[in-house]
Formats: C-alpha cells, structure tokens, sequence
C-alpha cells in the first residue's frame, strides 16, 4: 500500500453498523465539533459476507440455522449468531414490507422486461447476469442463486444431520457445493480456536477520542435500530439513549481507525450491540473545510474529502457498509444547517438536551415510538425559554435510504433559506419495457436493503420538496438556478423515472469548494462560477441532479470505477438540459401566448437560446432595430452577442418549433461531445496510465502484506482536477448508444435505474445488463470482450471515440470556423499593419456559449495570436460575462501570448477556485516572470481558503515541495 492508497480497516465481513445516532455540537471559532454517535451493531449476514445486499426473508435466515445449531455444539448451547426466532426476528417479517420481499424475480434484462419469474425463490442476489446454460443454471440466475438452490435443496438433510450429531466434524460431511455454509462454519471454529477478545474495527483519522462505552439495553430496545424497514425519525430518541446506563470498553485510536473491544468477549455474537463512541473533530481534519464564504462569515462544509467522513465521525467507511442515521446538530444563533436528510429540519431552539422531559412524557412507550412527529421544518421552543436569548439552535435531520456513510454531507453558515415550490411528481414508476399493470410491484420487487423506496409509491410522497440555501449577496444571481431547477428536475424525472429523494436543497458553497458541483441524498453543492444564467451552469445543475440515480440511488461497489456514477450523469446532462428548456417553452406558452421581450434579470432561463424559426442562411449583416439585432438567425443584445429570446418571435407551429428546438439540442450535444473530446485527449496526455482505466482493479480487492485492504490511488491529489473517468464513461455510452439505437438505449438506462434502484453495481453488471437486453448486439461488433479489452481495462483513447467525435460537422460548428476563419484575417491584418484602425466586424451571432469555448481552442492551437486581435475578441465576446469555460480558455490564451492585461487571469484564480489549478501551472511553464510573480501573488493571498488537494497541488508547482 502506498502513500496515495486509501486503507480500508473496519471489519465489515464480521459486524455491521446498522445505524447511526449522531449528536454534534459545532464551535465555529474553534473550528471544532463536539460529536457523540451511537452506533447500533449487528453480526454480518452470510449473504454479505459473500458481498451481496441482504433483504432479511432470503435463504441466509434459514441458512443460519445449520450454523447456529453447529455453534451450540461449539459453545455449549450458546448462539453463534443472535436468535431470529425472538422477538427480533417478529418485528422484521411484520413489518409491512415482507410481502414484498417474499416476492422474487428473474435476474436477466429478459426476464426483467417479462415479468415475474416463478422458478426462483430467491430475492437476495448481486443480479449478475451471466450466460450460464451450459453450467446447468437456469437461464437469468447467477451462480449465488444456484448456490442457493442447492442450499435450499440440501438444507432438510443438513438440520437432520446437524441433531444427530454432537461434533463440528460430523457437521463438515455437508456437501461440498455447499460452500457458503461451510465458509461460516470456518469461521465459527476459528473463533472458537482463539483467545483473543473480538474487535470492531471502525474508520477514523485526525479525531479526538474521548471515551468509548457499551450502552446497556435490552433486545427488544434495539431491535427496529437494526432493521431499516422500520422508520426510525422519533426527533426525540437521542434523548432516551443518552439517559441508558454506559459501561467502559477498551479502545485503542490508530492513524486510520479506532479499534474497540470488551473484555473476555471472543465471538461477534456476544459484542454489544449498542455502542456509545464520545469524540472531538479537530481543525486540520481533511473532512471538514473551515472558511469563510463569499460575505466573509465563517461557515463549514464537507468537501468529498479523498479520506471521505472519517474526520468527521468514527464509521465504517467502505461503500458495502451501508447504513440509516439521525442527526441532532447543534450551531450558534443565525446559522443554518443543510444536511443530507429525508425532510426539511426540525430545528429545537437551544440544545436536544433541554427537551428531555418532552420526551418522557410523550415517547414512554419505546418499543412503538408513534407519537406524532413534529412537520418537517418546523420551530420547536419550550414554553419557558420563548422569552430566552438562546445562544444555540439544534437541527434535527433523519434519512430512511439505506447509504454509505460516504454520502452523509454537511453545509454550515450564516445563510438565507428559499423554500421553493415542491415539485409534484408525474412520473411513471417503471421502464418503458415493464408492462405496466397490476402486477408489476409484484413482478418487480425491491432488491434492496428494505426501506421505503421511491418505487414503492405506498411510501412515498407525490411531491419532492424544493429550497436553496445561499450567502445573502447572492440574492439576485440565485434567481437563474431557482428558476431552472424546476424544470431540471421534472425533466430528469421524465427521462429516468420517479426521482429517488423525497426532497432537493441546493447550497451555493464557497468559491474556495474543489468541484464545480457535488450531489448528495437530498442535497447537492454548487461552485459560485456555476451560479449564473448561462447553458453550461444549467447542464452542471443537470448532471448534479442526475447523480440521484447514478451514484446515489446506484452506487458503485469498487470505488474505482468512478465511471459508473460520472460517465451515466456526463451521458444523460445534455438530454436532461434539452428537455427541461422543453418543458420550460410549454409552461411559459401555456401562461401566455407572446412572451414578452426580456432580458436575463427579468427571465433567466431565457437568455441563451436556440436560434429556432428563422433562416439559418440569412445574410451575416445586422441591422439594429429597437435595440436588437435582426437578420441574424436569431435575436440578440447587440452589445454582448447573448441571444434575449426567440420565442415571441418565431411565426411556427408549436410542434415545428419544438422539432427545431430539438434539431439544435443535439446539434449542440454533439458540439459538446467534440469539446469533451479535445478535453479528455489532453488529459491522457498529461496523466499516468494507472489513472486512465475505466476498470483499474479488474474485479479485484487489493490486499497489503499485512493483510490490510485499500482503494489504489484513493488519497492521489491529480484524481481530483482529472475527468477521465467522466468523459470515457461517458464515449463508452455514447458508443453503446450508437449501437443499439438511441431511443431504445435511453429506455433501457431508464430499466437500469428500475432494476439495480438501492444496489452497488460493479462495470460487469452493467455491461452484462445491457448485452443481456440485446441479443443484437454481438452482430453488430459490441462484444463482452471488446468491451472490457478496449473500453473497460484499456488505457488511453478508444480509435472510435477519435473517430466519431475527433471532428463533427454541423450548423453550430460551421459557424465557430466561419468566426475563426474571420480572426484568422485579422490577426494577420494586425500582424502586417499594427497602426491599422479596427475593423468592423460582421459576424454572425452564437447560440450558445460552447460556441465560443470551441473558437478559443482553435486558436489556443495556433499557439501565437496577435495581442490586438486578442483584443478585439475579448470586446467583441463580452468575455468577461462569460462562463467559467469559456474565461478559462480566455486565460489560456492570455497566458500563451504573453497578453498585457492579466486582470482576468488574476479574477480566475481567485474567483474560479474550482478550475484555477492548471493556470497556476500554465503561468509557471511560461517561463515569464510577471506570471510567476502573478502566480505566487495570488497564492499568496488565497493560501489559506484553498482546498487542501488544490493548496498541495499548485504548492509543488511553484516551490516543489
């Protein structure tokens, strides 16, 4: 393992962590939070211990029966695993959802789209589809189903034997097929063998432990704290387990986690199943940035750090270790929350603490915690503290998605609260190739960890809640993205289904924030540079919201294939931006027939547009007219070159100009495509190739000498400023999308997302997936092994990819190259006569701003420009009004040709945080020495705010260290 690996140390094969209880107490000018975390415990199930997702009524609740009955031999009648015949047992077949996890279903795309199929029993499965007709599986099962059909078939002989027999080794005569039997029947006798005490292992770095106890319960207390059917979102229960009784544990804290252990207790089955961990967060813990935000007030938020949350709090970090929590924090007066959670905050004036007997009086009876819940977003204050100047205000969050604890997200800061209009669902739950009748919740049954799921609409709301939360002088740009969100979302919805969070809260975080955007369950961070109205901030908004089903709702099991979660939400952000302007043309012409002539304050979402309606051959002059220009393909604001509005003057039918509106969207996805191919053949060039595979580990765990396992490269700085596994992704879809047909290949990603909804994928279920639901694949050259050999293990750029997207022709590039063609005269001009006067320019107006990141990079390419006609460009442009995109490739320019004015170069780095790394870079290669001095300026000055991959990166580009 080496120094950029990520170790992976918590013991997820013996115990899991059900639950989590958080109470966090945040001191904004010590930049430390006081946490308190009750983690609820469980022995690992046999189908997790082989990495499947385990629905609780599947073979493994039967299965433990031959290895309980072995470890009563082995201990004397004691349990090995905890009796699921009690009341803990009762409680999860009654809990509502056993009707539908008794239902089970076909494996294969075919059997999926078909229907239910009635020879399998079994609803727990990794659903890897694997041709297997020549093995004796039945068609669509994957070998963990047959394994346990033989099981299941053996299973009568196997109990007979087992009360025959009073010997372990009588209990090995089992057959040998049944392999997963006997793998814990090992285990059980390797605990039996050892003295040692057993440990839990969890995840953790740069915390402060201060104590560690075991919390004294009884089974049926803890009981709906392991099953996640129950709803656990009591806005009391901190309260009742921090009164329990706590006993010591012995703990030792290492550099990367925290080992806990009771004394004299050597089996899993006997360890606490409630744990109490007391800690403090410390200032330099990577999982927290501590800075302050664009108004200058103090504020904190997770930055998906590369060591994830484990400075944040003690867990089980792996993706396979999922999870439910609550969370009661605690912040100073005048700051707000957001947090990943189902609902909206519960906010307690002052501290949980001070509503104790509020609880006893109202949750007695603890085994059915019913009391009404107060509504979510609602004020709580007990009747003797109104009159109180409360220091403190205690936000109240809960989630029910069973999650990494890699996903939990926090914002804090002293920030305004928009609470938008909750969008309504309209959405059909299921696939386009699901025969949508009475039977398909029966036909189609979760195959998740149970919880209530956006599938099972019995559980779910008919309206996903809506807020933005921001710095106060961001009040009029966050018009653009409330006004787009809307639509972002019903869009996404009709494209991939019902979205699969009940709410959405955006938080503009500060420019210092690493990425452009970063989407957690309910909550998604945006950079400030994607805070405008512009296209590109809209498609950023897009792929962030698509991230609920790629990433989120489906995760990746290895966290090296990135690809999953970045190359689906990079594949579906153009569609999902085209759709969404679609819905958002029907709304405005339905609320009134000629929309007015705007400009982007009054109508955000309106000042880029198609040019819809005209003809695209009208002559290149202009003519001004009531402050427009006209016999443009489009209208424009003459001064800047942004297009205003089209709609209220096309003289076309509505489907005419939606076909338009759509003729040019793709228009713009393949100019996009092209961009994002000149981006990613940079990136290969200038990166190792162990960071190029979509697959690097090829399906397997990497294990050190000692026997401790990691993630390859997880702490490597360059993975964070790289989009390779964004834009591979991305090509190998697009690729498959070529192939099978593009109507029919978004359907099927709509399946996708149907049958692997709550599941960790791996590249070979996706790609199994979709091979499976069409046959016709393999005759038209999309193969399994091509795909791995070229696409999936394969460094580099694919020769299609090249050769598809290497050089596009369409009305929206002919015009860049007509534009570039037009510089090209006049840098040549400028060249042979400086004194020359300006020329007048006659140019056709873009449509949209990729229009202009394409024009600078076909003159990056010519690798020197003349200063004058540099800056007739940037006049003519507007670039300073521009997107963050299109005023990078500005400062690149500036950079090459030595430009004398460096203001924009100076505003990017400080501004554009997220995307100002390799200018520092670019200022450095130079070889001036005003970029330098420049460079090690404005690092100078922003040091202290950067991201701490970013500070480290352009640190060892100025000094080397």
């Amino acid at each position: 393992m080496g120094d950029m690996d990520l170790p992976l140390l918590s013991n997820i094969k013996d115990i899991r962590a059900r639950h989590y209880l958080l109470h966090l107490k945040t001191s904004v000018v010590s930049q430390i939070i006081e946490g308190t975390v009750f983690i609820f415990l469980e022995p690992t199930t046999l189908c997790e211990k082989n990495g499947y997702c385990c629905v609780r009524e599947c073979f493994c609740s039967d299965k433990r029966k031959v290895v309980r009955e072995s470890g009563q031999n082995l201990h004397h009648g004691t349990d090995v695993f905890p009796n699921h015949e009690n009341n803990t047992t009762f409680a999860r077949t009654s809990s509502g959802y056993s009707e539908i996890d008794q239902t089970s279903f076909g494996c294969t795309p075919k059997s999926f789209h078909q229907g239910f199929n009635n020879a399998e029993k079994n609803p727990c499965r990794k659903a890897t589809l694997t041709d297997s007709s020549s093995s004796g599986i039945h068609c669509g099962q994957s070998n963990l189903e047959k394994e346990c059909e033989l099981i299941s078939q053996k299973s009568c002989v196997v109990e007979n034997e087992q009360e025959s027999q009073n010997k372990l080794g009588k209990a090995e005569k089992v057959d040998s097929d049944d392999v997963l039997v006997n793998h814990i029947l090992h285990e059980v006798a390797t605990q039996a063998e050892t003295q040692n005490d057993f440990k839990v292992v969890l995840d953790c770095c740069d915390i402060k432990v201060k104590s560690v106890t075991e919390v004294i319960c009884n089974k049926t207390e803890v009981s709906q704290y392991l099953h996640p059917a129950f709803i656990r979102n009591c806005s009391f229960a901190l309260n009742t387990w921090s009164s329990k009784e706590q006993v010591p544990l012995q703990y030792t804290v290492e550099p990367w986690s925290i080992n806990i252990w009771k004394n004299n207790v050597q089996r899993v089955a006997d360890f606490p199943r409630v744990i109490c961990i007391k800690y403090e967060t410390l200032p330099q813990g990577k999982s927290l940035l501590w800075r302050n935000d664009q108004d200058g007030s103090p504020c904190v938020f997770t930055p998906a750090a590369t060591i994830n949350n484990r400075s944040l709090l003690p867990c089980q970090d792996p993706p396979s270790a999922m999870a439910t929590w609550q969370a009661w924090f605690t912040v100073p007066k005048g700051y707000y929350l957001s947090m990943t959670g189902d609902e909206r905050p519960v906010k307690f004036i002052g501290c949980i603490e001070d509503y104790k007997d509020c609880w006893l009086i109202n949750h007695s009876d603890f085994k059915n915690c019913d009391t009404k819940e107060p509504c979510q977003g609602s004020t709580i204050c007990r009747q003797d503290m109104v009159k109180e100047n409360i220091p403190s205000v205690c936000f109240y969050y809960h989630t029910t998605m069973v999650l990494p604890i890699a996903t939990i997200a926090i914002a804090i800061g002293k920030w305004e609260v928009d609470i938008l209009p909750a969008l309504e669902s309209k959405t059909k739950l299921c696939g386009s190739f699901i025969k949508e009748d009475k039977k398909t919740k029966e036909a189609h049954p979760c195959k998740h960890y149970e919880y209530p799921c956006h599938i099972q609409s019995k559980y779910w709301g008919s309206e996903t809640a809506l807020s933005l939360v921001y710095p106060p002088s961001s009040s009029q740009a966050i018009k653009s993205v409330a006004s787009f969100l809307p639509f972002a979302l019903q869009a996404s919805s009709d494209l991939l289904g019902r979205y699969p969070c009940p709410r959405l809260e955006v938080v503009i975080v500060p420019k210092c924030f690493a990425s452009l955007g970063l989407a957690s369950p309910n909550l998604i961070f945006l950079s400030p540079s994607m805070v405008m109205d512009d296209p590109a901030a809209y498609i950023r908004l897009a792929h962030e919201i698509s991230h609920a089903w790629f990433g989120i709702n489906i995760g990746a099991q290895d966290w090296t294939e990135e690809w999953i979660s970045e190359g689906f939400a990079t594949y579906m952000e153009d569609s999902i931006y085209a759709e969404a302007t679609l819905i958002k043309d029907a709304v405005y012409s339905t609320k009134q027939q000629n929309i007015p002539e705007t400009t982007s304050k009054d109508n955000p979402v309106d000042s880029w547009q198609d040019p819809v309606g005209v003809d695209e051959n009208a002559h290149s002059e202009t003519q001004k007219k009531d402050g427009l220009c006209v016999g443009s393909p489009h209208n424009c604001d003459g001064s800047t070159g942004k297009v205003l509005t089209c709609g209220s003057f096309t003289s076309l039918s509505s489907l005419e100009h939606k076909a338009m509106k759509m003729k040019y969207h793709e228009e713009l996805s393949d100019l996009r495509a092209h961009i994002r191919y000149r981006t990613l053949t940079s990136e290969l060039e200038n990166s190792s190739e162990d960071l190029q595979k979509l697959r690097p580990m090829q399906g397997e765990t990497l294990v050190d000498d000692s026997g401790i396992g990691y993630v390859k490269d997880g702490r490597n700085p360059e993975k964070t400023f790289l989009q390779v596994h964004y834009l591979k992704g991305y090509f190998l879809l697009k690729y498959m999308s070529k192939i099978i047909g593009r109507k029919t290949f978004d359907s099927m990603i709509k399946d996708y997302v149907t049958f692997y909804h709550g599941q960790l994928v791996l590249s070979e279920q996706i790609i199994d997936f979709f091979i499976s639901a069409y046959p016709e694949a393999a005759e038209k050259g999309m193969t399994l092994s091509g795909l791995y050999e070229d696409w999936l293990n394969h460094p580099g750029l694919n020769p299609y990819i090249t050769e598809k997207y290497g050089n596009i022709a369409n009305q929206l590039v002919a015009t860049v190259k007509s534009h570039f063609n037009y510089w090209l005269h006049v840098n040549k001009s400028s060249r042979q006569n400086p004194s020359a006067k300006k020329m007048k320019i006659s140019l056709e107006k873009f449509s949209f701003p990729d229009q202009i990141v394409l024009l600078l990079e076909y003159i990056l390419e010519l690798r020197s420009f003349s200063c004058k006609a540099l800056q007739q460009i940037y006049q003519h442009y507007d670039i300073a009004a521009q997107n963050a995109d299109v005023r990078h490739r500005w400062c690149e320019l500036v950079i090459l040709n030595n430009f004398p004015d460096l203001c924009e170069v100076r505003r990017f780095l400080i501004d554009d945080q997220a995307m100002g790394v390799y200018l520092y870079g670019e200022l450095v290669i130079s070889g001036k020495k005003k970029h330098r001095k420049l460079a090690e300026e404005v690092y100078r000055k922003v040091q202290h705010d950067m991201d701490e991959n970013a500070r480290i990166t352009v640190s060892s580009m100025l000094y080397g260290e």
